[in-house]
């Protein structure tokens, strides 16, 4: 029994050094390929910034045939009041890594600042969180059968948090700086008498493009994000899209230390895109998986029509 409990408590340590030493090697928030079509994920001020009512669905699912790997979903929707200068969004999020599970829930309020040429908003966001561990359903051995000593071993627990950005931006260019989780939400289970805790650092996004008018058919978009997570390195995202028609965009990414990235976006008539990525891991990490996949649905309409001719690329 003891010898159980022991190794009970073992495991659990070891699921959530996991999530401690993410904070120093790499990001706790999901990671997104395609964040230049899915702002709404990490910068609350982009809420109502496009005019229209948007609404994008994304799934994730990183390195292809790795036991336990990363998946992401999530869902937003986010809207200008209309004869204001105020945006309102709301997003559902799903994140899981082996045993490990997040659900977000963020409801978003923004605020436009309208100049000549150009915008400059600023957002805020109220979060509640789920955070879990699935330790019943860990196989520990090659019968893939299930240890009862883990049986009583999960670990769920909630939280609120709060998020703050800026988002400046026109028909042309944008820059945006945000902190969607500015507490750090803390993770605490008693087993065996003994303590095991886990804790949320802080996250921030810089991010910025420019739209490029080469000809009548071409557009070139270059974007960029940066990450900062506490006691993480930074990382950076560097990405441009050729747009021919404004209907069919082709680009690249590369992510610092980590990834090449190739995407293609199809716009579609009536406000209607969709855009996939495939992420070629440039770690060592390559010799065990086969790549990440991403799709993004994103749905546009209301009260711009000029919108759905001319689309706006950001």
């Amino acid at each position: 029994m003891k010898k159980s409990l022991n190794l009970k408590f073992g495991l659990l340590c070891c699921l959530l050094s996991v999530m401690l030493a993410s904070q120093s090697k790499a990001q706790q928030d999901p990671r997104y390929s395609m964040y230049m079509f899915n702002a709404m994920s990490f910068n609350p001020a982009y809420a109502g910034s496009l005019d229209e009512v948007a609404a994008t669905l994304l799934y994730r699912k990183q390195w292809l045939n790795f036991p336990g790997a990363p998946q992401t979903g999530s869902f937003n929707i986010h809207a200008p009041l209309k004869k204001e200068n105020m945006g309102l969004g709301l997003s559902f999020l799903n994140d899981k890594a082996g045993a490990i599970s997040q659900n977000y829930l963020n409801m978003a309020y923004s605020y436009h600042l309208k100049f000549k040429t150009s915008r400059l908003s600023f957002g805020l966001q109220a979060v509640v969180q789920n955070f879990s561990v699935g330790l019943s359903k860990i196989q520990t051995n090659q019968q893939g059968t299930i240890d009862n000593a883990f049986s009583n071993g999960d670990v769920s627990t909630y939280g609120i948090n709060f998020g703050t950005g800026a988002f400046y931006y026109s028909n042309k260019y944008f820059i945006g700086l945000s902190a969607p989780h500015l507490l750090g939400s803390k993770m605490e289970k008693q087993l065996s008498g003994d303590p095991v805790a886990a804790k949320q650092g802080t996250h921030a996004y810089l991010t910025g493009g420019y739209v490029f008018t080469i000809n009548p058919i071409i557009k070139l978009k270059p974007t960029a994000l940066i990450k900062y997570a506490t006691n993480s390195p930074i990382q950076a995202d560097i990405n441009a899209m050729v747009y021919f028609y404004d209907v069919i965009g082709i680009g690249a990414t590369y992510r610092t230390s980590d990834s090449f990235n190739a995407m293609t976006e199809i716009i579609l008539a009536k406000g209607f895109r969709i855009a996939y990525a495939f992420d070629y891991t440039l770690s060592p990490l390559k010799n065990y998986q086969a790549g990440s996949h991403e799709i993004i649905l994103q749905y546009r309409f209301g009260f711009n029509k000029t919108r759905l001719t001319s689309p706006r690329l950001f």
